[in-house]
């Protein structure tokens, strides 16, 4: 099958973020302005004497994704907030990291799904594990909430 010519637009995105409850919040009142950096690990440059003769792989890489959202609560008792659900506090305190053993932070899994078959287009998403979420608040017309991401897992893309 050739690659889609459906061209995703902020419309067509959809962005996930679970816990490891498996506790899904799925994100609304957002910009549409995820960005994600598939970063390769780190370069080691073999040289000889000045010429470069060989590449190795270093560290791994710590890929990073950011997106908005609209500010509508900063926290909520009974029911989850954005803010909460990344920061474990009130209604999601009582959470599960997905970071397992060896990860003291609470990680995230995110997903961010363009689905474009309405139009004849693919449904693909990118799933970023054991994810690092933080976030910053900006006053304005809307006032915003950024978040960051550091991913410490696996990214997987895939067809949805």
């Amino acid at each position: 099958m050739a690659e889609s010519t459906v061209v995703a637009v902020p419309r067509d995105g959809i962005i996930t973020i679970t816990n490891g409850d498996a506790t899904v919040y799925t994100v609304a009142y957002e910009a549409g302005d995820f960005n994600a950096n598939f970063d390769k690990a780190e370069r080691i440059v073999i040289y000889d004497r000045a010429t470069i003769v060989g590449l190795r792989a270093g560290n791994d890489p710590i890929p990073s994704i950011s997106f908005s959202v609209h500010l509508r609560e900063l926290a909520d008792n009974t029911e989850d907030t954005i803010l909460d659900f990344v920061y474990k506090t009130n209604n999601s305190s009582s959470a599960t990291s997905t970071g397992g053993t060896g990860f003291e932070q609470f990680l995230v899994t995110v997903e961010f799904q363009a689905d474009m078959s309405a139009l004849g287009g693919s449904n693909t998403k990118a799933i970023f594990n054991k994810v690092l979420l933080t976030a910053s608040v900006a006053e304005g017309n809307p006032t915003a909430v950024s978040f960051t991401g550091e991913v410490y897992g696996t990214v997987a893309r895939a067809t949805a």
